[in-house]
């Protein structure tokens, strides 16, 4: 669901895991949207890159208990928590540890992503050869910037 509160002009967006045991909300303009095509991100997501929401983490409202696995990035050292549902493994949401503010929720998870488009992509160096970036995104080849 998304709804925009407009004495407030925040909209409120919710999302669940496959099986719902993790539901979350938030009411906060997303800081940004990211494609990000690094390798932990790939296989974190199974796919060929991973969507993801930076949201103030003081907005993030969650249900349930996700578990979490730490990841260290090869090229960057940053480390990672990544969130997921333990009972049907989704992928939810990822910790920044140099950004404590911020958490990642993950596009694919929202019930409503609509007016949600990524303005940037991060690691095209590790993007699929297949993968066109978007000419209108900012782009790196690493983190951004």
């Amino acid at each position: 669901m998304s709804t925009t509160d407009p004495a407030t002009g925040l909209s409120t967006r919710t999302g669940h895991c496959l099986c719902g045991s993790i539901s979350y909300r938030f009411d906060a303009q997303p800081e940004a949207v990211v494609v990000c095509h690094c390798a932990h991100c790939q296989r974190h997501t199974g796919s060929a890159f991973s969507v993801n929401i930076l949201v103030e983490r003081d907005a993030l409202e969650i249900k349930g208990t996700p578990r979490s696995y730490q990841t260290t990035g090869v090229e960057n050292g940053n480390l990672r928590d990544r969130h997921f549902c333990g009972t049907c493994g989704t992928p939810i949401f990822t910790t920044l540890h140099e950004r404590r503010d911020l958490m990642i929720v993950k596009a694919g998870t929202l019930d409503d992503p609509t007016g949600l488009e990524p303005s940037a992509e991060v690691w095209l160096r590790r993007a699929q050869g297949w993968v066109e970036p978007g000419e209108h995104r900012a782009r790196f080849d690493g983190d951004a910037r």
